[in-house]
């Protein structure tokens, strides 16, 4: 199997933040070319690590948030924090898809996390706004609940028993 027909059953968010962390660029030192035997999960979730190694020493708000985008579609609920400590002072604007680096960790955020539909507009996620406040509460409340699909990249919310907990 080729590497680009293997790499698809990582689906569009995680090939996103694979792209955004270098992963695509076939003569840098981030390229992504897993190992025919390795699982593709495995594979990615060795990779984010070592990127997240590698960006560790970085400041720049971006260079903290795509490797917590790509552990947080690995099944790093954490990593949604690193996301929302670091969201933007003002909205991002694309140019017919350009910079989609910029908006990937919230575009990961919404695209992994069951959100309610009045928190899914990215462009209104900035810092010190009311929806960085309400995403926080959400991810508070409901945290417990969350639950981790490796195969379809997506966190699900655990059904609560009639009290309100969760079975867990």
């Amino acid at each position: 199997m080729d590497r680009i027909a293997r790499l698809q059953a990582l689906g569009r968010q995680r090939l996103r933040v694979l792209d955004c962390l270098g992963g695509d660029s076939r003569f840098g030192p981030g390229y992504f070319e897993p190992a025919p035997d390795v699982d593709i999960f495995d594979a990615f979730r060795a990779y984010v690590a070592r990127m997240t190694e590698v960006w560790a020493a970085e400041s720049h708000p971006l260079s903290l948030s795509l490797p917590a985008a790509g552990r947080l579609l690995t099944g790093d609920l954490t990593a949604a924090d690193v996301i929302l400590d670091h969201l933007p002072a003002e909205p991002y604007k694309l140019d017919h898809g350009a910079g989609i680096c910029w908006v990937t960790p919230q575009y990961a955020l919404n695209a992994a996390l069951p959100l309610p539909a009045d928190l899914t507009d990215t462009d209104r996620w900035l810092a010190g706004s009311p929806e960085q406040a309400a995403l926080r509460r959400w991810l508070a409340g409901h945290r417990d609940q969350l639950q981790w699909i490796e195969a379809d990249g997506v966190y699900s919310l655990a059904p609560t028993d009639p009290s309100g907990q969760s079975p867990h």
